[in-house]
């Protein structure tokens, strides 16, 4: 497959996926403790990442992982601290990767179809900033893993959507920042 021509639908992309899956369970994994106490008796969040890793192995997309990514998500509108909440929601994007469209990579449907492969990072590094006692610094750090670790399949899928917004909000700068290194390391 040419992996830079045009990738229609997951089907083609697919083996893009699987690398961009691993790399989001290992981002989401790096905030697994900031869920707290309840991640020692909460497995929603560690199933839903080995969910993406299992993927990530050549596991199947199907109805399981969407169950887990949906587990995950829910368990980030049960929690009440948004560190916890942030953590959770990585977690389900890491699982979510599998499922990321790439015939839909236009306008505002393809901003937020990349925000599948990035989510999983950037709710990450939110997470870890909130949970923080200096918080100063610490999504760029976890940004700046993120980035340094990326699959080169990452960076071949963000190149078929477009960039990241800034916005205002934390969370949009976040995407913003993570997709313009990505892509800078990616051109390199």
């Amino acid at each position: 497959m040419d992996q830079t021509s045009a990738l229609g639908n997951s089907a083609k992309a697919e083996p893009l996926l699987r690398p961009a899956a691993l790399w989001a369970a290992d981002c989401a994994d790096s905030a697994l403790t900031v869920f707290g106490d309840e991640e020692r008796t909460d497995y929603r969040l560690r199933e839903a990442i080995a969910g993406a890793r299992e993927f990530g192995h050549g596991g199947p997309r199907n109805k399981a992982l969407r169950t887990l990514a949906w587990a995950a998500h829910t368990a980030a509108n049960e929690s009440e601290q948004p560190s916890a909440k942030f953590a959770a929601r990585s977690a389900m994007l890491a699982a979510a990767v599998a499922y990321t469209h790439t015939d839909l990579n236009l306008g505002r449907q393809g901003v937020n179809q990349a925000r599948h492969l990035l989510g999983a990072a950037v709710y990450a590094a939110l997470a870890c900033e909130l949970a923080s006692e200096s918080p100063a610094g610490v999504a760029e750090r976890v940004l700046l893993a993120a980035a340094d670790t990326m699959p080169e399949e990452v960076g071949i899928l963000l190149k078929h959507f477009p960039p990241q917004p800034r916005g205002t909000t934390r969370l949009s700068q976040l995407f913003h920042d993570l997709d313009a290194r990505l892509r800078l390391k990616s051109a390199v």
